[in-house]
Formats: C-alpha cells, structure tokens, sequence
C-alpha cells in the first residue's frame, strides 16, 4: 500500500502521506508524528529516516507491532487497531511548527480522538508534545520520555507516551523502562 496524499491549502498543494485511520471502530494506540518528511512521502510510507525506522524497529523487538521482515510497518496498524496521524500534513521542509502551528495541531489531534477514542497516544517525539502543551498554554511542562499522566486530562483523559528515540537525550536504561511499561500497557488492552 501506499500512503502517498495531495492537500490544498489556499494556492499551494503539498504532497503529503495520509491519516492512517478505520473508518470507524476505536483505536488502541494512536501514534502522533509531527510533520511527514519528503522522504517518507517519496516512499509512501511513515517514519521512513533512520530515526523513523528505529521506531519501528524497537516497536516490532518489543511486540507491540509485529511486522514481517521487508514489510512497512504502517500496513500493520489497522489490522492491529493503531493508527498514525501528523499534527500538519505539510512537509517540514515547507513548515517549521510554531506556536499557531502547533495549536492547529492539537485541535486537529483532539478532533480524531473525540471520533477513535484512542486507548493510548504514542507521540514520537517528546518536542511534539511539548510544543502542542506549550502552544495550549501549559505552564512549567516536565514532559519525560514514558507515560505522562500529569498531563492526561488536556486529552481527554487519553494516556500520553512519548516514545524513547534512538539518539534523544533518553538513557539506554531509561528506553529500557519506558518500553518495559508500553509492553505491559499495551498487554493490558488485548
């Protein structure tokens, strides 16, 4: 499959990759990037850098998606209740997320969880989430790598866990953990 999109915004079309969403039905994990890549849409598929694949990669090493060598991961999430969106479908190589970016975002985002009912968001990249908090007006964040329950009630309730990327200021040991309680969270859900 290919997740390969075109969006109009004003007089500008972007490609861009699609939601990853059932058509109705609830989600058990939502993961949540920021902005595609051009080289993730030139493939046609999510996370498709280095850091991108690592996600996949740690997320098939652990269970929570168990994908076929050689395979995209993304064609996996629906048949495992997941999903996958961006806060913007622009390009980052078009779009710098700022403040009114990131706002849209999180409007967008609660907009598909009021719908899912997603059982657990999976954000990425922990600036994801710190910049939508900061773009809600958050004060103080002390967002860290794993759960983040102190912040759960701005989303409805939803559990939040930012993913421990390879080459982000996380321990091994501190992946270790974080990856340790998605197993069991996700455990939980089947």
């Amino acid at each position: 499959m290919n997740y390969q999109s075109t969006i109009n915004i004003g007089d500008k079309s972007y490609r861009t990759l699609r939601d990853i969403l059932p058509e109705s039905g609830e989600l058990k994990l939502l993961i949540v990037g920021r902005t595609p890549s051009l080289g993730s849409i030139e493939k046609g598929h999510y996370f498709q850098g280095t850091r991108g694949k690592s996600l996949w990669k740690r997320l098939n090493d652990y269970g929570v998606l168990k994908v076929p060598q050689g395979a995209f991961a993304d064609d996996y999430l629906l048949d495992n209740d997941y999903g996958i969106i961006h806060l913007s479908q622009i390009p980052r190589e078009y779009l710098q997320l700022d403040t009114h970016q990131y706002h849209k975002g999180y409007n967008r985002l609660m907009a598909i969880v009021r719908i899912y009912r997603p059982k657990l968001l999976l954000f990425s990249y922990k600036n994801a989430l710190d910049g939508v908090l900061a773009a809600i007006h958050v004060k103080d964040t002390q967002t860290k790598y794993g759960f983040n329950p102190q912040y759960e009630d701005l989303f409805d309730g939803v559990p939040l866990f930012v993913f421990p990327m390879p080459g982000t200021p996380c321990t091994k040991a501190e992946a270790q953990v974080c990856m340790d309680n998605l197993v069991s969270f996700m455990k939980g859900l089947r």
